[in-house]
């Protein structure tokens, strides 16, 4: 039976590997709070100490081997142990340990229970029901599913957690917490959370009294509309208990559906008569009526009428007209569902005058218009809020800009003067339409009253779109089935930038990053498991959307946050007194506006870039953050160094003086050019620059960032570097055990001047005494300067005694692992993403500007593909054939780009990665 312990003190540690010892900095430090099972007791040496030693295993790192006294751990329950391993931190765990009722609580809840959750965005308890507490697929531990009450848009479900579904709420209502994050509420039980029903949550009251079967009239711009109630509730995405909305069924048909909302049937009427209102836009239909028979008498007596709040009729009468008018201003602003409007809702064609005949043309209800699922829209050119004269089809002939005879009663609506060629808009369309404007007129032939016709190029293709023609005639140049023309009164400016503060750095109308929008995600989002399949992140419009020279950053963030946890540190370290102001900042950007997007939707928008842009040039150390090209080194030293201030992952030391320590984030190849190297290895390389500068790595970095022998697109060492899938560092480790390369023994010296004479690689100057002692007496070698390796002497006595018993100690080697090329191109920035971790994960090629809308005044279209040849090109295999090709152009593209353009690559130690 296993026995779960909980580390309570500092201790060192080994590594081990395959039942032997293994080190690596000959020794690891292992934390408080690190949970351990227990081996068992070595009482060996109890004649030489007062106490026995326990020998136990890390559960959290694996394979490393602890002794320790009885006072140094504490043995838990198993059930104490599935809460602690949930918690991310060595020291959030022994806090929580220490804090007995907090772990006592922990074992205590129950599904039920009304708790505290921590919210790190605003760093503040919010209070929820507990609705879930049990292990998830995949993960270990004990997890916790709440609903949160109050603040329901600070959860991140509505239930699923890790694709798997563990009760029903409101979307962002739920959250799954480990036990750091989750305390019983102590206080008065708060409000119970109505219970989730298919569809949104019912009330059998509301403030108007309105019930099911109630008829109702709902005020249009034309007058009013009469119709039955179907439904009350509350949508599923409501923000508050007070968005109740009621579900209405239409005399006439000025709805615009049969009663869904997002594929769900909340109730059941006509087609195009049903519309979601909500109830302060709606009166009763007997109050109306009697208002009206009322309001045309003269001597009605206002004190007859008053209701059950004591209200007189004129109160009445001038509160539901307030009501009404706050309403009309409600919708330009917002719709069920959370969609947001603007002022385009006033310009919304009003719906026919009531009891108008069947099958006359509709009006449009804006709030269900802006809700309906997608695939319920008909072609583009139907959702369009124009009237069907004012439709521009393609191939259109003839005059076709003639008046309805309703449009005619209408006041007159007239163009945004600010609207130019080159302007960003959005079409009045029931599904939201973006575009470009490329030319404004009037067309051939166009009946009078002539009205301004805008020509643009839209966002997606559309099914009446162009090329830009418009029947025989060119008016201006775009992709087919982009052009569109519309009376320019119809559109308005793009209010996805008209209000963003970051939009107005410049003062020309170039901002469009497209319709494609990705709002700030809170929370912890981990990188996609190992894909099978990558065509869910490939093709146009994935990854990071690139704008003004910002190619370098785009592909070099994508590449450390994507798929690898390696850098998440500076995400989540909290801010001390040495960093700058605007460390929390952007810190927050960086995570919710870029990392998390990325990891769950795989795209960020260039506006969210531009906004850590903003903040980087803020910093002021480098100056033209905002637009001018940059080296990826730059970005990476601003980043990790002058702002986050990250642990280095690179510790390196001169040879000769092991205390002279420099802390490095990446590594320089400098070196002599070898001509001998034709198509030279990133592994080769790198021996060689550590060979001719003297230097060796203090101990293994988590993550090893290489920059190429090359200064950008001016100078380039050598024409092709093929890069190594796995780097082994083993040869420039200070204190670590290495093979002789003559008899295979421990080796205690090496001698760099023996480069090159058993082979180009580190690994062939390492000699055992006898070995050194014997290749060494040639007269060529005899003023050779070796220089003795230091052997841990732990490892040194497992050596020896091994091999008095007559057995073989393997020395094993540390590598690490490929997992991004960044390579620049005539000054442009791409990279290669493996999309996991080991040799079978896929690997994936990114370019910020693989695609263009529009010219000057359109946006990037980023792309990503699948690379699946990656490994099979940079196998020893395919060696030979890259060396038959001297002519680079005859390479594929791609394999070109690789071994031609590489400039940083990028390695992990998985082993490392455990521990931080």
């Amino acid at each position: 039976m296993e026995r779960f312990c909980i580390l309570l003190r500092n201790s060192l540690g080994k590594k081990k590997e395959k039942g032997l010892i293994k080190s690596t900095t000959s020794k690891v430090d292992v934390l408080p709070g690190t949970l351990l099972i227990l081996m068992y007791v070595d009482n060996s040496h109890h004649s030489q100490h007062s106490y026995n030693q326990y020998v136990l295993e890390t559960i959290d790192q694996d394979n490393v081997e602890v002794r320790c006294s009885v006072d140094d751990f504490k043995e838990i329950s198993r059930d104490a142990y599935d809460l602690l391993i949930t918690i991310p931190t060595c020291n959030e765990r022994i806090t929580i340990y220490l804090h007995e009722s907090w772990l006592k609580d922990g074992l205590e809840l129950n599904v039920g229970d009304y708790v505290e959750v921590y919210d790190k965005a605003s760093a503040k308890d919010l209070i929820g029901v507990l609705r879930f507490k049990g292990n998830v697929e995949g993960i270990k531990g004990i997890h916790f599913g709440v609903e949160l009450i109050y603040d329901r848009g600070r959860g991140t479900s509505d239930g699923v957690f890790r694709k798997q579904r563990f009760f029903q709420c409101r979307p962002e209502s739920a959250i799954f917490v480990g036990l750091h994050r989750i305390r019983k509420h102590m206080g008065t039980p708060p409000k119970p959370p109505p219970s989730p029903t298919p569809g949104g949550a019912q009330f059998s009251s509301n403030v108007l009294g309105l019930q099911i079967g109630d008829r109702i009239v709902w005020m249009s711009d034309l007058g009013p509309e009469y119709g039955s109630v179907k439904w009350i509730g509350l949508l599923p995405d409501s923000r508050s208990d007070d968005d109740i909305t009621v579900g209405v069924e239409f005399d006439n048909p000025v709805g615009s559906g049969t009663g869904k909302y997002r594929d769900q049937r909340l109730f059941t009427s006509k087609q195009n008569h049903a519309s979601l209102v909500p109830i302060l836009g709606l009166l009763k239909e007997k109050d109306f009526l009697s208002m009206q028979q009322e309001g045309a008498e003269a001597d009605f007596n206002m004190a007859d009428y008053a209701d059950d709040r004591g209200k007189s009729k004129s109160e009445i009468l001038e509160e539901q007209e307030r009501l009404l008018l706050a309403n009309k201003k409600s919708q330009s602003r917002k719709v069920a569902g959370s969609c947001e409007l603007s002022e385009r809702t006033a310009q919304i064609e009003p719906p026919p005058p009531p009891h108008q005949p069947a099958g006359s043309s509709k009006g449009v209800n804006p709030l269900y218009e802006y809700t309906r699922p997608e695939k319920e829209y008909i072609p583009e050119l139907g959702n369009m809020l124009i009237t069907d004269d004012d439709l521009l089809p393609h191939g259109s002939q003839g005059p076709v800009l003639s008046s309805s005879s309703r449009a005619k009663n209408l006041p007159e609506m007239q163009p945004d003067p600010d609207l130019t060629v080159g302007s960003l808009v959005e079409v009045m369309s029931q599904k939201p339409l973006y575009g470009l404007i490329k030319w404004i007129g009037n067309l051939p032939d166009q009946k009078e009253p002539k009205k301004l016709i805008a020509g643009l190029e839209m966002e997606e293709e559309i099914n009446a779109g162009t090329d830009g023609t418009f029947g025989l005639h060119r008016l201006f140049t775009c992709p087919p089935r982009k052009g569109f023309f519309v009376p320019l009164y119809k559109c308005r400016k793009d209010k996805r930038f008209t209000d963003d503060k970051l939009m107005h750095i410049h003062s020309d109308r170039s901002i469009n990053f497209g319709s494609t929008e990705t709002p700030d995600l809170e929370g912890t989002v981990s990188p996609p498991d190992s894909l099978w399949d990558v065509s869910i992140i490939c093709g146009k419009g994935k990854g990071i959307q690139g704008h003004h020279n910002s190619c370098y950053m785009d592909a070099t963030l994508l590449a450390m946050f994507y798929f690898t946890t390696v850098f998440d540190s500076i995400l989540y370290r909290p801010k001390n007194a040495q960093d700058i102001l605007e460390y929390s900042e952007v810190q927050q950007v960086l995570k919710e506006g870029i990392v998390n997007p990325l990891r769950k939707h795989h795209y960020v928008r260039a506006d969210k870039m531009m906004k850590l842009r903003k903040l980087l040039d803020k910093v002021g150390k480098i100056p033209g953050m905002m637009s001018e090209e940059k080296d990826p080194e730059e970005f990476l030293n601003l980043l990790l160094n002058e702002i986050t201030k990250a642990d280095p992952f690179l510790k390196i030391c001169t040879e000769t003086n092991n205390q002279d320590v420099q802390h490095t984030f990446f590594y320089q190849l400098i070196m002599e050019k070898d001509e001998r190297l034709v198509l030279p290895t990133t592994q080769q390389l790198f021996e060689l620059s550590f060979l001719q500068m003297g230097i060796k790595l203090q101990e293994v970095p988590s993550c090893l960032i290489i920059q190429m022998p090359r200064f950008g697109k001016e100078y380039k060492m050598y024409k092709r570097i093929l890069p190594s899938l796995e780097l082994d560092i083993t040869d420039v480790l200070e204190n670590v055990p290495r093979e002789c390369i003559i008899c295979g023994d421990l080796a205690m010296f090496e001698c760099k001047e023996c480069y090159h004479v058993h082979g180009d690689s580190l690994s062939t100057i390492a000699f055992c005494e006898g070995c050194k002692r014997t290749s060494h007496q040639h007269k060529l070698r005899v003023n050779h300067k070796c220089r003795q390796i230091h052997v841990p002497q732990w490892y040194l006595e497992k050596y020896h005694a091994k091999r008095a018993q007559g057995q073989a100690m393997a020395i094993p080697r540390e590598k690490m692992e490929l997992f991004c090329v960044i390579c620049i191109q005539t000054s442009h920035y791409v990279s290669f993403v493996k999309t996991g971790k080991g040799k079978d994960a896929k690997w994936i090629f990114f370019d910020s500007m693989a695609d263009r809308m529009g010219e000057q005044s359109g946006y990037n279209i980023p792309e990503v593909k699948e690379c699946s040849e990656i490994p099979r090109w940079l196998s020893d295999e395919y060696y030979k054939d890259i060396m038959k090709s001297p002519d680079d152009k005859n390479l594929p593209e791609h394999m070109r780009r690789l071994i031609c353009d590489a400039y940083i690559c990028m390695y992990q130690s998985l082993d490392v990665m455990k521990f931080n």
